[in-house]
């Protein structure tokens, strides 16, 4: 047996629900994760963010190791075992696309607030399923051009381009915190997992 720690948030009701594991740009989860899980189940998504390290290797291991869990079908709330999705906020994104190309079970990613780099997008090009971007012209730690030069090699990825948004727009203890563009890239996080998750049974 193995312990993992994280956090879990999901829908109140009875049945095996949609499921996305989360992650952050800290190795544990931040109060803002965690509400964002708690958002996600308020729209019948269950979410689990893991605690992480700061080893990428370690991380891996983890985040494979959340994966079996959820994709375990004896379990009672999540429907995992039919695929799941990966939602990234900021620098999450290399710890999350490392298990998108290593996992064959995932079904969907989103990144909110973080740009590609090369090896970043490399796992993605790998994972070859639907994705969303969301990413800010004013986030000074992102560079838009080049993330948007890897549209060719991800056709089955959207892209979300905000005018304005400091870096951090999407986290309520970040000086860059913009409640609009936060809430409007949640939302587009939600209809899209719940449009390409398999629904709950």
């Amino acid at each position: 047996p193995r312990t993992l720690g994280g956090y879990i948030a999901r829908p109140a009701l009875a049945g095996q629900w949609p499921t996305v594991i989360v992650y952050g740009d800290e190795p544990v989860p931040s109060s803002t994760i965690k509400y964002l899980c708690r958002v996600f189940a308020r729209h019948g998504i269950a979410a689990f963010a893991p605690d992480l390290t700061d080893d990428s290797v370690k991380n891996l291991s983890i985040s494979k190791a959340v994966a079996n869990f959820l994709s375990d079908p004896t379990g009672e709330w999540s429907n995992g075992q039919l695929g799941f999705g990966l939602v990234a906020f900021g620098s999450g994104a290399a710890d999350m696309s490392a298990l998108a190309s290593a996992d064959y079970r995932t079904d969907a990613f989103a990144i909110v607030g973080a740009g590609l780099d090369p090896e970043t997008a490399a796992n993605l090009v790998d994972t070859d399923v639907p994705g969303l971007i969301v990413v800010s012209r004013e986030d000074e730690a992102v560079d838009v051009d080049a993330t948007l030069g890897y549209k060719d090699d991800l056709a089955k990825v959207s892209f979300a381009v905000y005018p304005t948004g400091e870096h951090g727009f999407w986290n309520d203890a970040s000086d860059g915190d913009d409640d609009e563009r936060a809430d409007d890239a949640v939302e587009r996080v939600i209809a899209f997992m719940s449009a390409q998750l398999p629904a709950k049974v």
